[in-house]
């Protein structure tokens, strides 16, 4: 009788050790890997809060902080990122034996059960605008970009009708239907000849997170102009 009572400690010991170490780290994990896939971050710090901290083993987590250093959203840099999360509840058994013939998106829907909130939050530098739309604008060349609370302008040549001009493109970052633009407003070509073309077929948005499967539903929301920068924001429905 006292060897199976022995024997029912120990397995209790373990069940115990095994929910209060090996499920917080398997949850951390997770989350920090979902992350790390979403912005291509070289180096990810993840935190979990619960009171009383047990909770954590049932997939219950009071606040969550991430932050992920030199992240990129598709193909858009972000100088830093950090997601801040209250009132979660995770699927602790999605995440241990995940069901079988689903995507990614669909398991990671799954293993969020529910939020109180979830945003996710980034700065886009000029830099960063700047090497956007050197590769994915072609009718610009070499262009600078200038970011402040008022606006962005962007500075290059352009060839139209087999001529060469110098042009300036004021515009600004929108977030629209979960996805951020950069907006063309209007633009300006220093060459009189030029200045006779109808110049508004050249104008248009450029979607700088296409095609980004954002984790957890995140979607992009609003967008603070900075000088020098954009302060950007998603958060879940």
């Amino acid at each position: 009788m006292k060897k199976f009572l022995a024997v029912i400690v120990v397995l209790l010991v373990a069940v115990i050790a095994f929910a209060q170490f090996a499920v917080p780290k398997a949850l951390t994990n997770y989350l920090k890997n979902i992350v790390t896939d979403a912005t291509k971050a070289q180096e990810v710090a993840l935190t979990l809060d619960s009171l009383p901290s047990a909770k954590i083993c049932l997939g219950y987590i009071d606040k969550l902080h991430c932050t992920a250093a030199d992240a990129t959203i598709g193909d858009l840099n972000l100088k830093q990122a950090e997601l801040e999360g209250t009132t979660l509840h995770i699927d602790i058994k999605e995440i241990l034996m995940p069901t079988d013939g689903i995507s990614r998106e669909e398991h990671t829907n799954r293993c969020l059960q529910s939020a109180g909130s979830l945003e996710l939050s980034g700065v886009i530098t000029a830099d960063s605008l700047r090497n956007f739309l050197a590769e994915k604008v072609d009718r610009v060349e070499n262009p600078q970009v200038t970011m402040t609370p008022e606006g962005i302008t962007v500075a290059g040549k352009v060839k139209i009708l087999g001529r060469e001009a110098d042009v300036q493109i004021g515009g600004q970052i929108i977030a629209r239907e979960g996805d951020l633009y950069f907006q063309m407003i209007n633009l300006n070509v220093e060459n009189a000849i030029l200045r006779r073309v109808n110049l508004d077929k050249f104008l248009g948005d450029f979607n700088l997170t296409k095609s980004v499967k954002m984790p957890f539903g995140l979607q992009f929301r609003t967008v603070e102009m900075r000088q020098g920068e954009a302060f950007v924001k998603a958060t879940r429905d």
